[in-house]
C-alpha cells in the first residue's frame, strides 16, 4: 500500500516535463507515490514514461459523476455541520486579505486575442475562483474516503490552486495532512487562498529561492517551512558537442507558445539583426495558442523564411536542435494582472546542459540560474534592444559564446541535476512522515 498520495490537477500534462520526471526518479530511488489526478490531461502526443504513469493513475470522477453524487450526498446525511465547516473555510481563506496583492509588470498583454483576453479574465475572476473552489467539495470529500481507505497517510498536492484546496479539504475532513509544491502562476494568479493554504501545510516545496522569498512576504508571521527544491533535467541526455560556428547564425528556442514565453519579442529581435546585416536563422520548438499570431508577425517583419516554428518536438529531436545551434534565448515576459510568469524556465537549464550559450529575461527566479555575464546573459523584460544586442554580442564575440557555454554546463551540473535534487525531495517528505517508517515506499 502506497502511503504518500501525489495530487495533480491534471497528468501527466505533455509541456510539464518536470512533474514526469520527478515521478520517475522517486520511482527509481523505490518510492512509489499514489498517482491521483483531478481530471484528465487532453489525449495529445505524451512524453517518454508518460503514458505508463497515465494507466496508473486514479482519475477522479466528474463532479456529476454517480460516484461523486453519492459520497456528497452521503456526507451531507451523515455529517452535515462538517460539510458546512468545510464550506465556511473555503471562503475565510478566500476572504480579501491586506497581504495578497496580485504581482503587477509595467507592462500590458501585446499579443492576446480577444478570446484569450476573455479566457485570462475568466481565469483571474477572484469570485468565479470562490465558486470553483466551493465547488470542489465533492470531490474533495470523494477523495478523502478513497485515500483514507486506501491507508494514505499523507498528501501531496502540485500547484497551489485547485489541487491544494482539495488537499487542504481533505485534511479537515479526514485528518490526512498535506502538503504542496508551489510552482509559478499558480502562487502569482490566484494568491489569494495561499495564507492559509500555506499556515495549515506540513511543510512546502517550491522551485525558486524567488519563489519562498515571495510565499513569505505573502504569508508573514507563519511557522510552515518552505524549501526549496529545483526542478532538475536529466544531464545524461545532454551531451557538450563540439561547435563549429557556420556563416549563418542559428537561434534556438522552446517552450509553450503564449506570449509570457516572449517569442514575439525575439522576433522583434531577429528582424533587427537582419537589420544589422547578421544572416540569422530562428528556430522555435513547441506549439500553443501564439502560432498563428507568430507566423503573422514574422511575415509582417520580413522574416518569415529565417524564421520555423517545429510544434512538438521529441527528446532527441530537441537535441538534434541544440546540437545545431549558436545560441538558446527565451525573452519571457510577465502579464501583470493575468497572473502567467516564468520562474526559472526549464528549457533555459536544458539549453545549459547542452553547452549552449543562453539569454534570458531579468525576471522571477532567472537570476538564480543565470549569473550575468559568468555563465549566461540577462537582459530586461520586453526590451527588444537589448535582448538584439546581447544575442549580437554572442555572435560577434565567439570566445564568449564558449566560456558562457562551458560555464553554463557547470552551473546546471552543480545545481540542475534532477537525480540530486529528486533525492533532496525524497529527504523532505522522510523529515515529515515520521509516522511512516518507509515514506514514501510501498
Amino acid at each position: 500500500m502506497n502511503h504518500v498520495a501525489y495530487l495533480f490537477p491534471a497528468f501527466p500534462v505533455l509541456h510539464q516535463t518536470f512533474t514526469v520526471g520527478e515521478v520517475l526518479g522517486l520511482r527509481r530511488l523505490g518510492y512509489r507515490p499514489r498517482l491521483v489526478s483531478l481530471k484528465r490531461p487532453p489525449a495529445s502526443l505524451q512524453q517518454d514514461g508518460a503514458r505508463e504513469l497515465a494507466s496508473e493513475t486514479f482519475y477522479c470522477p466528474p463532479l456529476t459523476s454517480r460516484e461523486v453524487l453519492a459520497s456528497f450526498s452521503k456526507a451531507l446525511w451523515r455529517r452535515p455541520k462538517e460539510v458546512a465547516r468545510l464550506a465556511l473555510a473555503v471562503y475565510r481563506a478566500w476572504k480579501p486579505n491586506p497581504r495578497v496583492q496580485l504581482l503587477r509588470s509595467d507592462g500590458e498583454p501585446a499579443t492576446l486575442s480577444l478570446a484569450e483576453r476573455i479566457l485570462a479574465v475568466y481565469h483571474t475572476s477572484a469570485l468565479l475562483y470562490l465558486l470553483k473552489s466551493l465547488a470542489l467539495i465533492p470531490h474533495a470529500i470523494y477523495v478523502a474516503e478513497r485515500l483514507s481507505a486506501e491507508g494514505v497517510r499523507h498528501v501531496h498536492a502540485h500547484w497551489a490552486t485547485y489541487p491544494t484546496t482539495v488537499a487542504f479539504l481533505i485534511r479537515r475532513w479526514s485528518g490526512i495532512p498535506y502538503s504542496f509544491t508551489a510552482h509559478a502562476y499558480d502562487i502569482y494568479m490566484h494568491p489569494r487562498m495561499l495564507p492559509a493554504k500555506v499556515a495549515e501545510a506540513s511543510f512546502v516545496v517550491t522551485c525558486a529561492e524567488a519563489n519562498k522569498r515571495y510565499l513569505e512576504r505573502l504569508c508573514g508571521a507563519c511557522d510552515t517551512p518552505i524549501h526549496v527544491n529545483y526542478h532538475g533535467t536529466d544531464l545524461a541526455r545532454f551531451r557538450v558537442p563540439e561547435r563549429r560556428r557556420d556563416r549563418c547564425y542559428r537561434i534556438a528556442s522552446c517552450g509553450w507558445l503564449k506570449e509570457y514565453k516572449g517569442f514575439h519579442i525575439l522576433l522583434e529581435a531577429v528582424a533587427r539583426l537582419v537589420d544589422r546585416g547578421i544572416d540569422v536563422r530562428l528556430d522555435i520548438a513547441g506549439d500553443g495558442p501564439q502560432r498563428t499570431y507568430l507566423e503573422r508577425r514574422a511575415a509582417e517583419l520580413g522574416i518569415a523564411s529565417r524564421v520555423t516554428l517545429h510544434g512538438f518536438l521529441k527528446h532527441q529531436q530537441l537535441r538534434e536542435l541544440y546540437k545545431a545551434a549558436d545560441v538558446f534565448a527565451l525573452p519571457s515576459v510577465v502579464l501583470g494582472r493575468y497572473g502567467r510568469q516564468d520562474v526559472i524556465p526549464n528549457v533555459l537549464a536544458e539549453a545549459m546542459a547542452a553547452g549552449l550559450p543562453v539569454v534570458g529575461s531579468d525576471i522571477g527566479g532567472v537570476g538564480e540560474l543565470i549569473e550575468h555575464g559568468v555563465d549566461g546573459l540577462l537582459v530586461p523584460q520586453r526590451d527588444v534592444g537589448a535582448l538584439a544586442d546581447a544575442l549580437e554580442r554572442i555572435w560577434r564575440e565567439p570566445e564568449l559564446a564558449a566560456r558562457l557555454g562551458q560555464a553554463g554546463r557547470r552551473k546546471v551540473e552543480k545545481i540542475w541535476d534532477r537525480e540530486r535534487n529528486i533525492e533532496q525531495l525524497a529527504r523532505i517528505f522522510e523529515n515529515y512522515c515520521p509516522g511512516d517508517p518507509e515514506g514514501l515506499a510501498a
